[in-house]
C-alpha cells in the first residue's frame, strides 16, 4: 500500500525539467491547482484503505458500484482505476487477477471480465426480468426511477451502453412524463435524467397552480356570501329604522288617538257613576216607600194598599 501509494503521489506531484534559453537546466512543479484538497485526501483514503473484493462470496455489482463511487469523487479516470485495482482485490479474486492482468488493458475490460468470472447467473438474469418489466410507479420520483433503471442494467451487464439503458429508462416512465421527455430526445442517460427532471417540476407547478384557483374561489365565495349576509341585515336594519323616523307621527297619532279614547271612556263612565251617584243619594235623601215604591215618603205614612 505504501508503494502505490507514492507512486501515486510522484504521479500528481512529479517536477518536470526543461532546458531555458541559456542553456542552464531549470527544474519546476506543475500547477496542481486543477486537484482540489478533497480530492487528494480521497485519493489517499482509496489507496490507504482499499474496498476489498474476495471473490465469489461477494457482490460483485455491489463492490463494483462502490468502487465507482470513490473513484468517482477522487476524479480518476480509466487509467488510474486500473493502475490500482490490484490492492483492491484479495483471495480467489486476487489470483484470478495474477492470472489474466496482462489480457485485461482497460477498465471496461475488467469490469467485463470480473463480472463474468464473479457475477452471479441467477442474479444477472433476475435483474434481467426486472428490468423488462419495471414501471415507474405512482410516487416514485423520476430520480429513484432512473436509479433503479441503471441499478439493474448494471447487473444485467456492467458495460451496457447509454443507447441500451435509454430505451430501458424511456419504456418504464410515468405516460405522464413520457412524452414531454421524447420531444427533447435525449442522446445520454445523463441528458434524459436532466430533461426528466425539468419536466417534473414544471408538471408539479401547473398542478400546484391550479389547485390554487379552486382554493381561492372557495374562499372567495365564502368571504362574498358573508358580506352579502352583513349587507342584508344591515340593510334591513336601515330600513326598519327609516319606517320607523317616516311613521313616527303615526304612532304618536294613535297612541294620542288610544289614550284620548281611554280618558274619553273614563269620563262617560265617571259622568254615568256621578249621575248614579246622584240619584242614589237625591233617592236615600227623598225616601222611598217600601209599601208601593214611590219615593217622597215612608212605608209607615202610606196610605196605598201594598204595591198596587
Amino acid at each position: 500500500t505504501k508503494l502505490f501509494l507514492q507512486q501515486f503521489k510522484s504521479t500528481i506531484s512529479s517536477s518536470t525539467s526543461f532546458t531555458g534559453g541559456t542553456g542552464t537546466l531549470v527544474t519546476t512543479v506543475p500547477d496542481h491547482s486543477s486537484i482540489s484538497h478533497l480530492q487528494r485526501t480521497v485519493a489517499d483514503e482509496i489507496i490507504k484503505k482499499p474496498t476489498y473484493f474476495r471473490g465469489s462470496q461477494d457482490d460483485v455489482h455491489d463492490w463494483l458500484d462502490k468502487l465507482e463511487q470513490r473513484f468517482t469523487m477522487a476524479n480518476w479516470n480509466d487509467e488510474q482505476k486500473l493502475r490500482y485495482i490490484s490492492i483492491h482485490l484479495q483471495d480467489d479474486a486476487y489470483r484470478w487477477w495474477m492470472q489474466t492482468s496482462t489480457l485485461i488493458k482497460t477498465w471496461s475490460a475488467f469490469i467485463t471480465a470480473i463480472t463474468q468470472a464473479f457475477g452471479s447467473t441467477k442474479v444477472q438474469e433476475l435483474a434481467f426480468e426486472q428490468l423488462k418489466w419495471y414501471k415507474q410507479t405512482v410516487n416514485q420520483s423520476i430520480t429513484q426511477y432512473y436509479d433503479k433503471i441503471i441499478e439493474l442494467c448494471k447487473k444485467v451487464d456492467p458495460v451496457m451502453p447509454d443507447s441500451l439503458k435509454l430505451k430501458y429508462l424511456m419504456a418504464g416512465m410515468k405516460e405522464s412524463l413520457k412524452t414531454y421527455v421524447a420531444l427533447q430526445d435525449p442522446k445520454t442517460t445523463e441528458a434524459f435524467l436532466l430533461s426528466a427532471r425539468k419536466v417534473e417540476d414544471v408538471l408539479s407547478l401547473t398542478k400546484t397552480n391550479n389547485e390554487l384557483p379552486d382554493n381561492d374561489i372557495t374562499i372567495i365565495n365564502a368571504t362574498s356570501y358573508q358580506n352579502q349576509l352583513r349587507n342584508q341585515a344591515t340593510f334591513t336594519q336601515t330600513s326598519n329604522n327609516k319606517f320607523n323616523q317616516k311613521n313616527t307621527g303615526y304612532a304618536d297619532a294613535a297612541q294620542t288617538r288610544t289614550t284620548s279614547n281611554k280618558n274619553t271612556t273614563a269620563g262617560n263612565n265617571a259622568n254615568r257613576q256621578n249621575k248614579f251617584s246622584n240619584f242614589t243619594r237625591s233617592t236615600q235623601k227623598l225616601g222611598v216607600c217600601y209599601n208601593c215604591g214611590t219615593p217622597g215618603h215612608y212605608a209607615r205614612d202610606c196610605t196605598r194598599p201594598h204595591f198596587q
